[in-house]
């Protein structure tokens, strides 16, 4: 095996023999991320014009969104051992161009059947991004410094979504949004080009001899393992409140607070520049003062997550523009930026052989979250009030909180960690 394995370094040899490789890695793993995750993020700023265009009601806006992360969870467990049994090279780089040609394919969209049919398989292949983008890392990146690396590559999600947010509305006032989408497509499918020109599997991650391990029985194996179901039952609340709270945000501070909806915006804005400095900030901190250790930090993170959905809970209407502001800086920090240093936990509990299938088994469970969440919240808050649908994710999280306290760190996926890059 060692022959073999050297033989196929030798033979790629190049760009991925860099002693930056690595770095380059923690680039395109950023990229498959985002960009992946522009089939339903990227997506939100054409709504305005297609629902003028199409004549849609809100619900039926509603339907497109939820078409897009059904899909996603149907697909996110298989593309994971997809990923673990072909490598991220092949998987990534040809199913991100066919994201793009998708996403391009709503200049042809008639009808708003035809936008749910696109919608649905925009959504199919966006769990491709997260865990390629988390194998990569696993396989390229040393322990010291995984925690960083994974929690650039989950910025990947926030700063594209943010680049499209703002040039797609431009682009189809000036265009069309027809235009916009080609646009887009185009954008995605060189981002999978680019993964395909530049990504090399590591070797001996893709074996292309012996026996392979069927999709059930790595699904089997994953479910039964105790620390990654405990890790996964930790994720489930956490993932929950990040959805809630940026679904709901701007409706409580205008609903409920009476602030101004341009200014409730401007919160929302406040707080995702804080949720991209703190999806790097807790990976740093999990690699230098936790020195690899992901639990605590994780712990801290959702007990800071608990305190400040609590202080949200009794803010009073009225309350001062200085304090809207620390409360959005400290929900971008804790509720929706912990994310990636729960990746790298799930990576690291993981077999590396099933590094993929792991993080597709957690995204399936998450998703279940995200679609649950939102209308709980929703209905909370109209049956009873904005404070006990908060003070219900704060209970929610406490409770997540117990699964993660037997999760033992350190185990065989550490120990047959790559060389520190």
């Amino acid at each position: 095996m060692d022959q073999e394995q050297t033989a196929e370094g030798k033979q790629r040899g190049g760009l991925a023999n860099a002693t930056y490789y690595p770095f380059v890695v923690i680039g395109l793993a950023a990229l498959s991320h985002g960009g992946f995750s522009l089939s339903g993020q990227g997506f939100t700023p054409f709504y305005p014009f297609i629902q003028d265009d199409f004549d849609l009601t809100r619900t039926q806006v509603g339907f497109i969104t939820g078409t897009i992360f059904a899909a996603a969870t149907v697909t996110s467990s298989g593309f994971g051992w997809t990923i673990d049994r072909f490598g991220v090279r092949a998987v990534a780089g040809t199913m991100m161009i066919l994201s793009g040609i998708i996403v391009a394919s709503l200049y042809f969209a008639s009808s708003f059947l035809l936008l749910l049919i696109i919608a649905a398989l925009m959504g199919s292949l966006r769990p491709v991004g997260h865990p390629a983008g988390a194998k990569a890392i696993m396989d390229w990146v040393g322990p010291k410094r995984r925690g960083t690396a994974m929690s650039v590559k989950q910025a990947g999600n926030p700063i594209l979504g943010a680049l499209a947010a703002a040039l797609v509305p431009m682009l189809a006032v000036g265009f069309g949004w027809r235009f916009a989408a080609v646009a887009l497509g185009g954008f995605i499918a060189a981002g999978g080009i680019l993964i395909l020109a530049l990504y090399r599997d590591k070797p001996g991650t893709v074996s292309r001899k012996g026996p392979r391990t069927s999709f059930f029985a790595g699904m089997g194996k994953v479910m039964r393992d105790r620390d990654i179901s405990l890790a996964v039952s930790f994720g489930f609340p956490m993932v929950g409140a990040q959805v809630a709270t940026l679904t709901y945000f701007i409706l409580f501070l205008n609903d409920e607070l009476g602030v101004p909806v341009i200014v409730a915006g401007g919160m929302l804005a406040i707080l995702q520049v804080a949720n991209i400095v703190m999806r790097i900030g807790w990976g740093v901190i999990s690699d230098t003062l936790a020195k690899g250790r992901r639990k605590p930090v994780l712990f801290f993170a959702g007990s800071m997550t608990a305190l400040v959905l609590l202080i949200v809970s009794l803010l009073p209407e009225g309350a001062p523009t200085w304090a809207l502001v620390l409360i959005a800086i400290a929900l971008g920090g804790t509720a929706t930026s912990w994310v990636s240093v729960h990746s790298v936990l799930l990576t690291e509990l993981s077999d590396p052989s099933q590094v993929g299938i792991t993080i597709g088994y957690a995204s399936t469970v998450s998703r279940t979250g995200i679609v649950i969440a939102p209308p709980l919240f929703g209905f909370i808050a109209d049956t009873a009030s904005y404070q006990a649908a908060w003070m219900t994710l704060v209970v929610a999280i406490l409770v997540g909180m117990v699964f993660l306290i037997p999760v033992r760190e350190g185990g065989s996926a550490r120990n047959r960690a790559p060389e520190e890059t």
